[in-house]
């Protein structure tokens, strides 16, 4: 148990450094980077070009300098102030974006600010408790929240959906709207065909729209109260899902790769004893914990352990398919490199979270299959002195 409590502290957040892989209560590019970073830490701030992806998760991240291709970040307050050369996805309590984007914006957040200055040369898909869009979205848009300003420009259609939307901009395609309260300031310009539903039933759009008449459409009426009706809403938390996922893929298959292998290849032969263990470890581990704290003196390691325990239940699906894939490759002779197994590895767990949704059956299978990998990990995990990756398996390439 203490090893693969181990596993999972050391795969959290903490001090180090990697050329690649960067994580620690400060982290700061002040140079350029020539290659994907993936940037773990409290307070994160870019201040040197980054040529390749960049993934962050952080508490505040500022970027303010140019990152080449896409850019994967989630963080209590996250700044974009640079050019972006292809894809975002953010998610984050305060957002702010301010510089170009050259392809599409995926952002989700409690408050969403695109400023005047920034322009997102594709698509723009958002969800959140405060969208404001200053900006300029060359593309379509579909947004989704509780307030919805838009004041810039969206060159392409929009879909707007919220219980109170304030439509000042120009929107040169088509328009959809759905919302509770609808306010239409002067300024506002909607050039194509307009189809609306609003809680206070017909709209004076005034002469915003320039083409033809706005048309009530009943059919866009929401009927649940809780506004579960942003559908793309749930999109973009699947969408952020699984990016989180893929980070701890990677993060865990880059720094345990050679025990992820391991534990993968012991597997074959070993199915009942590595399952028996596992279940042991699952049902025992809490009993351990309750006696521990009843001990009274041992209180503050039965926190401890408690945390351990359900952090390491949080990351289960993630572990269990770093290890598959790892199973995979070894099982089949294949000779995979780190890419093609975070990508096989982010396969199992989809696959995995579809299994689970089958009553009593998906959860049992679950159960054991997350019982087979711990037992695998407990039995073969050996910790060397220093950090080893296997060629080809571990190492970034």
């Amino acid at each position: 148990m203490k090893k693969l409590i181990f596993l999972l502290l050391l795969s959290l957040p903490a001090t180090g450094f990697s050329q690649r892989v960067l994580y620690g209560s400060h982290v700061l590019i002040d140079k350029p980077v020539n290659e994907d970073v993936y940037v773990a830490g409290g307070t994160v701030t870019i201040n040197a070009p980054v040529h390749g992806d960049l993934a962050v998760a952080g508490g505040t991240v500022i970027i303010n300098d140019t990152v080449t291709n896409d850019i994967l970040v989630a963080g209590g307050n996250v700044t974009l102030n640079s050019f972006s050369g292809d894809d975002v996805r953010c998610a984050g309590g305060n957002i702010n974006v301010q510089n170009t984007i050259a392809g599409d914006l995926v952002i989700t957040g409690g408050t969403i600010q695109i400023s005047r200055p920034a322009v997102v040369e594709g698509n723009l898909l958002t969800g959140g408790g405060e969208v404001i869009l200053d900006g300029t979205v060359k593309g379509m848009v579909r947004a989704g929240s509780r307030l919805l300003k838009i004041n810039g420009l969206v060159e392409g259609p929009l879909d707007a959906r919220a219980v109170e939307l304030n439509l000042s901009g120009t929107v040169k395609g088509n328009t959809i709207i759905s919302t509770q309260k609808l306010y239409i300031g002067p300024r506002a310009a909607l050039l194509k065909g307009v189809r609306y539903w609003n809680g206070n039933g017909a709209a004076d759009f005034g002469t915003a729209v320039k083409n033809g008449r706005p048309v009530f459409d009943a059919s866009l009426k929401m009927d649940q109260p809780r506004w579960h009706y942003l559908g793309f809403a749930s999109f973009l938390v699947l969408i952020w899902y699984l990016a989180t996922a893929l980070l701890f893929i990677i993060l865990i298959q880059y720094f345990f790769g050679r025990t992820m292998q391991k534990a993968g290849e012991a597997i074959t032969g070993n199915v009942s004893r590595f399952t028996g263990t596992g279940l042991l470890f699952v049902i025992l581990t809490p009993v351990a914990i309750t006696i521990i704290f009843l001990s009274l003196v041992g209180i503050p390691l039965a926190l401890l352990m408690l945390i351990a325990y359900v952090s390491l239940l949080l990351l289960a699906s993630v572990i269990v398919s770093v290890v598959l894939a790892n199973w995979v490759n070894a099982a089949y002779g294949r000779k995979h490199n780190f890419w093609k197994l975070v990508s096989n590895a982010l396969g199992i767990f989809i696959v995995l979270k579809f299994i689970s949704l089958v009553p009593v059956l998906g959860w049992l299978i679950n159960l054991l299959v997350v019982s087979l990998i711990f037992g695998s990990l407990l039995l073969n995990i050996r910790w060397p002195h220093r950090a080893a990756h296997t060629p080809g398996a571990a190492a970034v390439g």
